[in-house]
């Protein structure tokens, strides 16, 4: 059979990557022989390139760069302005129009068989419909999600509702490949390529049917093992939006407290500035990472304290490692739902974040095994489920839309 070609669409953030296989299934694909090219901003050119995928700089996708909010801002008031930059961040009509502008022309050179977008990668479902093309959307499954639970959020999902009908009518599209009820989303009616069982997303109404559900299996890794002797707990942020010090000291001096060893994992990001310098004073005797091999670390953890972010949230399912999350912003939230409702971990929210809370929590993951022996039943499922080369194998055979 002729390989198809493969335009892979990203937002410029290193997690926008991950969520759970994405950046994985492309090299998938083309270890496979299939033509791929992946298409976003500079700032993730140099991770794509090393996986040996040819990439193609974007002057725009239609996500805008916002300044990071000061440190000193309090984690409430911290999380309503991230929710109102979120707008202006994903969904601004200008954004979205020269981004096209850009993408268009990538695509009239090369002519892609098929466009793969990740959910917040708005342009691409804008051109596939421009260019009549299929769109395959991978990380989150098609479904019905609950409403907005409260006036305020309500207000944020109109407001998001009327930006994409402007964007829209800009564009002179009809936002094909969108769906604004109950808030703006990315679906296509080919194919959902989502890294984690069906039964995950408890907090769905409704699951379509073009989903398909791959699991995850765990990778090998080259990293030889750090040496360790007490209790291991990784401390992440995830690789982008890491500019909460607090978080970092608050859950290192809990581990502590309960005898256990914090491996604090800050990230490279432009977006926190001053983030190492206030944990490394705060926290002189500990070493910081910027970044770790999940294959290598995952398996010798006994806690994972993060955000919620999926490709985090993925990785510690497939290692069976229990989980304590404190989502900061948009989906995390329902990550950390779904995480108690699969009985892997707990959650709180930043605003929670008191000493004897953090000691609270840790303490009850560490101690408590229900925790562990269902974090591997989890591994269990997600490997059975398949993974990333299952994906691959299956999207090839399926040669019409």
């Amino acid at each position: 059979m002729k390989p198809r070609r493969w335009l892979f669409v990203s937002v410029p953030l290193w997690g926008h990557l991950d969520y759970g296989g994405y950046l994985d299934l492309a090299v998938a694909l083309a270890r496979r022989g299939e033509r791929v090219l992946w298409a976003s901003g500079s700032l993730v050119q140099e991770a794509v390139v090393r996986r040996g995928l040819p990439f193609v700089p974007l002057p725009s996708v239609g996500w805008r760069w916002l300044p990071p909010l000061p440190s000193d801002v309090p984690p409430m008031e911290r999380a309503r302005r991230r929710r109102e930059r979120a707008l202006e961040a994903w969904l601004q009509p200008e954004a979205h129009a020269r981004a096209l502008r850009a993408l268009s022309s990538l695509i009239e050179a090369w002519r892609p068989d098929w466009i793969v977008a990740e959910p917040f990668a708005g342009v691409a479902a804008w051109a596939a419909e421009r260019y009549e093309l299929p769109l395959i959307v991978v990380g989150f499954p098609a479904g019905r999600w609950p409403a907005p639970a409260t006036p305020e959020a309500q207000v944020e999902v109109e407001a998001a509702r009327a930006r994409l009908a402007e964007i829209a009518a800009r564009l002179g599209l009809a936002g094909r490949y969108w769906r604004a009820d109950p808030f703006p989303q990315i679906t296509s009616p080919y194919a959902h390529v989502v890294f984690f069982p069906a039964d995950w997303f408890v907090d769905l109404d409704r699951l379509d049917p073009q989903n398909r559900f791959f699991g995850g299996r765990r990778k090998a890794s080259t990293v030889p093992p750090l040496p360790r002797s007490r209790p291991r707990v990784l401390i992440t942020l995830g690789s982008t939006f890491t500019g909460d010090p607090a978080f970092f000291i608050g859950a290192a001096r809990a581990v502590q407290a309960l005898g256990g060893e914090p491996l604090l994992v800050l990230g490279r990001s432009p977006f926190a500035p001053g983030l190492r310098e206030a944990v490394a004073r705060a926290l002189p005797e500990l070493p910081l990472w910027d970044w770790v091999d999940y294959a290598a670390v995952f398996p010798q953890l006994d806690l994972v304290i993060h955000h919620g972010g999926m490709g985090t949230t993925h990785a510690a399912l497939v290692y069976g490692v229990p989980q304590l999350v404190v989502p900061h912003a948009g989906e995390q939230h329902l990550q950390a739902r779904r995480v108690e409702a699969a009985g892997v971990g707990l959650s709180m929210r930043p605003a929670e974040a008191t000493p004897l809370r953090w000691r609270q929590l840790i303490a009850a993951l560490l101690q408590e095994l229900t925790f562990r022996d269902r974090a591997q039943m989890w591994a269990q499922r997600m490997e059975a489920a398949g993974g990333v080369e299952e994906a691959a194998a299956q999207l090839i055979e399926s040669r019409e839309p």
